[in-house]
């Protein structure tokens, strides 16, 4: 009778085992990472989807020309300029996380000098240019109000949140504070005015460069219709158009743009008459 060989356990050596175990690693490493990585792109993607879809304008145009045009040029000469029933659109906008920390702001683009000593100084200081004014998306309405705000008032504007020019009439306090004079009627429109309009996306916010003429009043804006921005992140340099009111909502006038009354003349002082004493002299 054969005797049956008793087979001895192979010992497995410790470096094959951690060879093993580091090939299982990599295969459940690399097709995580390739998940990771196509999951990275393709939220990528999707943002600037997001983004083009926020930066898309709804511009209406009237067959009306300049003739509603009313405000001082400044002796500068324009061409014709543009009538718009409705502007919408073009875009969000970023507030900063704090209105005292400035640091952030600097840190989302760059911001150029203006002239607010004026409605006419601002117009002439800022038009035809691209003012990114720290916005991501780049030159939008809110970043040329934005501009205005740190140079006039010393502190940022404020979207309350949204991203949406149409937002800034939910914190009127903290967009005007001691700087501007908030306005709910359209009558109050004067040149300096910055006007807020309403709209199904984002809305839209310009200055005012006169008084309303009916309906309308000429408004000084920043991605509604004008030259497109060469550096490629969205939105247009300012321009000049004469815009419907028929979606207003609000606005803020700088206090020092608001004609002071003249104080009223004093009266001369009467001279005292002297008392008649019935004395013949």
């Amino acid at each position: 009778m054969a005797t049956k060989k008793t087979r001895k356990p192979v010992k497995k050596s410790r470096k094959n085992s951690k060879k093993k175990l580091n090939f299982n690693i990599i295969k459940v490493a690399f097709p995580l990472g390739i998940f990771i990585l196509c999951s990275i792109g393709a939220i990528g993607i999707v943002n600037l989807v997001t983004r083009e879809k926020q930066v898309e304008l709804h511009i209406e145009y009237s067959e009306k020309t300049n003739e509603i045009t009313t405000f001082d040029k400044g002796g500068d000469e324009f061409e014709e300029i543009p009538t718009v029933e409705e502007i919408d659109g073009g875009g969000r906008f970023q507030d900063t996380i704090s209105g005292d920390d400035t640091s952030l702001y600097y840190e989302k683009g760059s911001i150029e000098e203006v002239d607010t000593s004026s409605p006419v100084a601002f117009m002439n200081s800022t038009l035809n240019r691209c003012i990114i004014a720290s916005n991501y998306f780049g030159a939008q309405c809110v970043s040329l109000a934005r501009a205005f705000w740190w140079d006039y008032a010393d502190f940022d504007v404020s979207t309350c949140g949204t991203g949406l020019a149409k937002g800034m009439m939910e914190c009127s306090e903290e967009n005007a504070r001691d700087k501007f004079k908030v306005i709910w009627d359209k009558s109050e429109i004067q040149a300096g005015t910055w006007i807020v309009l309403d709209g199904k996306t984002t809305g839209h916010i310009c200055m005012a460069l006169s008084q309303p003429v009916g309906d309308y009043v000429s408004c000084l804006g920043e991605n509604q219709g004008g030259i497109p921005c060469e550096y490629g992140v969205g939105g247009a340099g300012t321009n000049i158009i004469n815009l419907s009111l028929k979606n207003f909502i609000g606005g803020y006038t700088p206090i020092t743009y608001i004609p002071q009354e003249p104080a009223p003349t004093p009266e001369p002082e009467s001279t005292p008459s002297t008392p008649d004493t019935g004395i013949v002299k």
